[in-house]
């Protein structure tokens, strides 16, 4: 499994090589992992991965020969209607392109069999399923998925807006780049993808992945797309995002000799100056006890405050 988010320093210089290393290379493979995620989806009765949103959404897809997919949405909200969007995560769900099957522990299993075809879903045969209840689908071509990703890997910002027009199920899009990149969650590969991005200076491009693929998503760490808003002064897209990273130390610069500093998003607008950033945090409950460390050096907020030697942010913190 890919990361670039190591938790020791060594570990850390070897990312970072491995990163440089790289960063200059063009996904030039997109259709050879394609392929081969093709092939190695269609084997009848795979399990299929698949993603639950926050909001009770299961999406998976369903590879149609090499042309593209289906993209399978479930509201989970239907068929479990009193659980959270943490129980049904802890359900066992097994996949497959002709089975569903739900495994509800203390209650008997739900399930069906399907096929799509000529367009339509075909149930047919079910296990305490809604008899009323049909999946949401949509084909999505090969081709399609081939361009969006060019169009991130080109910068193309006006593309990308174009994209968000369509009313694509983004969620499926998603879990379909994670899987192809091999990537275990959407969280993983969209925290990667997001770093790359940042790393080529493209913020804009950053935005509107996480607008894309994000904003409704409560488990991605969005640290770096926050810290980077913050550096720009981006008090729009700060009071739009969900701060899921409110209060996590991530890493924030790394010197010569890769060390490097932690900050929280507090901190990083104490750094900054950014006052408006800093009272918009503090207002949505940022701590103040840990907000920055270098080694052994570790500062709280009024700490980190008076090296600033702004008297409006210490003020803040008195």
């Amino acid at each position: 499994m890919l990361s670039f988010y190591p938790m020791n320093r060594l570990g850390l210089k070897t990312g970072l090589c491995l990163l440089y290393l790289l960063a200059g290379l063009a996904t030039s493979l997109f259709a050879y992992q394609n392929k081969i995620s093709f092939q190695s989806q269609q084997q009848t009765g795979n399990r299929l991965p698949f993603y639950i949103t926050d909001q009770g959404t299961l999406c998976y897809n369903l590879p149609v020969d090499t042309m593209g997919v289906y993209a399978i949405q479930i509201n989970l909200n239907r068929l479990f209607p009193t659980a959270t969007a943490e129980h049904l995560r802890s359900k066992y769900y097994e996949l497959s392109d002709s089975t569903i099957t739900i495994i509800n522990y203390a209650e008997p299993a739900t399930a069906i069999n399907y096929r799509v075809t000529d367009n339509n879903f075909v149930i047919s045969k079910s296990s305490n399923w809604l008899a009323d209840y049909q999946p949401e689908f949509q084909f999505i071509a090969l081709d399609s998925l081939r361009h969006m990703e060019n169009l991130f890997d080109t910068n193309d910002l006006d593309g990308l807006m174009q994209v968000e027009a369509t009313k694509l199920p983004f969620e499926n899009i998603l879990l379909f780049f994670s899987q192809l990149h091999g990537f275990s969650t959407v969280e993983e590969f969209s925290s990667n993808a997001i770093h790359r991005i940042l790393e080529k200076d493209q913020y804009a491009i950053a935005k509107q992945f996480h607008h894309l693929f994000l904003t409704r998503n409560r488990q991605v760490d969005d640290f770096e797309i926050l810290k980077a808003a913050i550096e720009k002064n981006d008090m729009d897209f700060i009071r739009k995002s969900s701060l899921n990273s409110l209060n996590r130390l991530g890493i924030d610069e790394v010197k010569a000799d890769y060390s490097f500093t932690q900050c929280t998003l507090l901190g990083k607008a104490i750094l900054m100056k950014n006052n408006i950033a800093i009272e918009y945090l503090l207002q949505k409950g940022a701590a103040k006890d840990k907000v920055y460390q270098y080694e052994s050096d570790v500062l709280s907020a009024f700490q980190l405050a008076e090296r600033s030697k702004s008297k409006k942010i210490i003020k803040l913190f008195q």
